[in-house]
């Protein structure tokens, strides 16, 4: 049976409950509840002790049982299986990880290599899984969230704080999510924009972060100023925009590219646009 909820899924056999039993009397309480529990242990242990001698006699014997149905019939056989915390990976993703074709009861599950596997998918975190007896395997994961928006090779890509590629997107439903380009772009965004965030004129504005010859960052702002980074010190260049007044003017009024690779210096070129609407303009001085 396979039936899937919002963030859950179960797969396995449909299990009904059990009849009602009525509560323990007071006075047998936590006493009652741990020997309970030992003597599943213990019956537990002696069952899987039982089935290693048969199978150990009976290969003696020349006969080579089922064990894999003697492992059902004893609840260590994985008839169910659920699946929570998931939102936008597949299940059928999540459930091929598991193996469920050669894994079919707790002895043959390798738990650590099937967290692995889960974990290696894209939008997977972390992944948890507990055995509950008899039968049942509980699964939950946790997902990656989105951080930014990431162009290579004219795609789209969700991308989370690490750069790790969540999935592709269209171009047509874009999230509200800074954007960034460029090979390097992904893994070093996090980065950029806790840099960004101290300087308010300049993260306000931000529209798109290039990343150039995976060295350096060019950021495009909103109203066309264009910020050239140096590779090795972009601090330095936006404390000194913040603190030159008229620099800050220049990216105010925007269709501006304020260059600051050069050392001690700031090259400061209007866009050809508004190069071309300058030179067209009659001099006044004439």
């Amino acid at each position: 049976m396979f039936e899937v909820g919002e963030g859950r899924a179960v797969r396995g056999e449909a299990r009904g409950a059990g009849p009602e039993t009525p509560c323990n009397p007071p006075h047998a309480g936590n006493r009652f509840k741990r020997l309970k529990r030992t003597h599943l242990l213990l019956g537990a242990l002696a069952l899987g002790l039982a089935l290693g001698a048969i199978e150990e006699t009976a290969r003696r014997a020349g006969y080579t049982p089922d064990m894999e149905h003697m492992a059902r019939v004893a609840g260590f056989g994985i008839d169910q299986v659920a699946l929570t915390g998931h939102r936008f990976s597949y299940d059928g993703d999540i459930f091929d990880a598991l193996d469920l074709g050669n894994v079919r009861f707790f002895g043959s599950l390798d738990t650590a290599a099937v967290k692995s596997r889960i974990e290696r998918l894209p939008w997977i975190d972390t992944a948890e899984l507990t055995r509950v007896y008899p039968g049942r395997l509980e699964i939950r994961v946790t997902e990656r969230r989105p951080y930014a928006l990431w162009s290579r090779a004219d795609r789209l890509y969700l991308i989370d704080k690490t750069g790790r590629v969540l999935a592709a997107v269209s171009g047509e439903t874009l999230p509200e999510l800074p954007q960034f380009a460029g090979e390097g772009a992904a893994t070093e965004a996090a980065s950029l924009l806790e840099t960004v965030a101290r300087y308010p004129e300049v993260a306000s504005r931000l529209a798109r972060a290039e990343r150039v010859s995976e060295r350096r960052w060019r950021l495009k702002l909103d109203n066309g100023t264009t910020l050239e980074l140096p590779a090795d010190n972009e601090v330095g260049a936006l404390e000194g925009l913040s603190r030159d007044s008229s620099l800050a003017k220049l990216v105010a009024e925007g269709r501006t590219t304020l260059d600051f690779r050069g050392p001690g210096r700031v090259a400061v070129r209007p866009d050809a646009e508004a190069a071309a609407s300058a030179a067209a303009s009659p001099n006044p001085g004439s």
